[in-house]
């Protein structure tokens, strides 16, 4: 009984004109996002691999200078895009590419050009994954509003309880037919964009992976909307009605929720300005975190532990490079200084985050954006792990060279001296990053996962409470 109600409803939503003029509609909006995101992820992913070589070359080709001057001439590191980023760019543009690694300081990451927008406008871009969480549930919306109150007003409701059909039946068809249609279309998109972001290619198993992820995530996303949708259209007396209500929750949950969950989130946790930040982080350097002296004090006593350490009365007798030493020392307490500020920033990404997975508990359309950034890599979590693999690879290339200065020299030189030269420079192993398996975006996402599977058991109880107002 219940494949033929199945069966009965499919027929029924292909003929509905609605279908086909949503559908197409839908399906053109969705290929064409995907193509624009798809060419601009490869374009993006060739100027990245450019610059990175542009940028080793020159680094490999510095000639004879000091060292630490070789040092200060820098390296990018460039972070690779995931190839589920054409679906959804997520925080990327706001939290920028690339990072400038330079001795003793620690940098933000550059090329951002959404810098100056506020976090709120993330959930208006149109890409893939707005139209799939922002759009799609309005086609289901479409589609579903009146699909049992036009079967009441009809009559037809009367003649299937008369066949003797039972409302659960009647309901979980109807449910699965839209839900068919509706994962027909997401596994194309979702299909689709992993194959055009790979240029034609196969994706690895990690995107497969990730994009099986994403897709059961949606299709719990999209239940959420149908299973809200025959409720309303089963509780509401008329399909006008039905029809009112659901654009109000849709209004709800994927416009004014976000927004204002954005707008409490940077009003409860506000992050410090970028002159704040880089002025506590001097001043904790140059004065000394609690408990510790400030920066000429430590480098006094350093310099009379080297002395009694090695029996010598003068820096300049000293039988390795004094400078290389003594920045090596002054690194650490910097990279210490930097790991703290850094640390409590990330701290306050992840408490806006907890701000805004609550709001999740008021529309499973945040639940599902933050799930859908998480899966495609492009999430604060994410962000992170680039970050603090780049600020590992920024210290071992400026230990590796200071090692080889203290190494190479004795006593105090100047920075006018040139003793190392293209050998130096090539010795430095390239940054290679290796982005985080499809476990770490899983664990990631757990929490909002939960949040929306409570949605969808909270939209399934409304779904079977409404079966007592099944009636002709």
């Amino acid at each position: 009984m219940l494949t033929a109600v199945i069966r009965k409803e499919l027929r029924a939503l292909l003929r509905d004109g609605r279908f086909a003029v949503l559908a197409v509609s839908m399906g053109l909006l969705l290929a064409g996002l995907l193509v624009v995101s798809a060419q601009q992820h490869r374009r993006l992913a060739a100027e990245k691999a450019e610059v990175a070589a542009a940028v080793r070359h020159q680094w490999d080709t510095q000639g004879d200078k000091h060292p630490h001057r070789g040092a200060h001439f820098g390296l990018y590191a460039l972070r690779p895009d995931a190839p589920l980023a054409a679906i959804d760019p997520g925080l990327g543009p706001y939290l920028g590419q690339a990072l400038w690694l330079e001795p003793h300081r620690r940098n933000m990451t550059r090329f951002r050009p959404a810098a100056d927008e506020a976090p709120s406008v993330r959930f208006g871009q149109l890409t893939p994954a707005f139209a799939l969480t922002a759009l799609m549930p309005l086609l289901i919306i479409a589609l579903g509003f009146n699909a049992v109150s036009a079967e009441r007003e009809s009559g037809t409701l009367r003649m299937l309880h008369g066949a003797g059909l039972r409302p659960g039946r009647l309901m979980a068809g109807k449910l699965a037919a839209l839900l068919a249609v509706v994962a027909l279309m997401l596994l194309a998109c979702v299909g689709g964009g992993l194959l055009l972001a790979a240029a034609g290619g196969l994706p690895d198993a990690d995107a497969f992976g990730r994009g099986g992820l994403l897709a059961a995530s949606f299709l719990v996303y999209y239940g959420v909307f149908a299973a809200l949708a025959l409720a309303a259209s089963a509780w509401l007396s008329t399909s006008r009605l039905s029809l009112f209500v659901l654009l109000g929750l849709w209004v709800t949950f994927v416009f004014v929720v976000p927004r204002l969950g954005a707008a409490a989130a940077e009003r409860a946790v506000p992050l410090p300005s970028a002159e704040r930040f880089w002025g506590d982080i001097q001043r904790d350097y140059t004065q000394g975190l609690p408990g510790d002296a400030d920066l000429a004090a430590r480098g006094r006593a350093f310099e009379a532990e080297l002395l009694r350490r090695h029996g010598a009365a003068r820096l300049e007798d000293l039988p390795f490079g004094v400078a290389a030493v003594r920045r090596m020392e002054r690194d650490a307490y910097a990279d210490r200084v930097h790991a703290l500020h850094f640390d409590a920033l990330w701290s306050r990404y992840a408490s806006q985050e907890r701000w805004l997975r609550a709001a999740a508990g008021l529309s499973p359309a945040v639940a599902m954006r933050a799930i859908s950034m998480k899966l495609a890599g492009t999430d604060l979590a994410h962000q992170r792990h680039f970050e603090d693999a780049a600020e590992a690879y920024r210290r071992q290339v400026n230990t590796t060279i200071d090692e080889w200065d203290a190494g190479h020299t004795r006593g105090l030189t100047s920075f006018d001296d040139r003793y190392a030269d293209d050998a130096l420079w090539r010795s430095v192993a390239p940054f290679r990053y290796a982005p985080p398996g499809a476990g770490f975006a899983w664990t990631a996402a757990l929490p909002d996962i939960a949040l929306l599977l409570a949605w969808a058991l909270a939209a399934a109880w409304l779904c079977i409470a409404s079966l007592r107002r099944l009636q002709p």
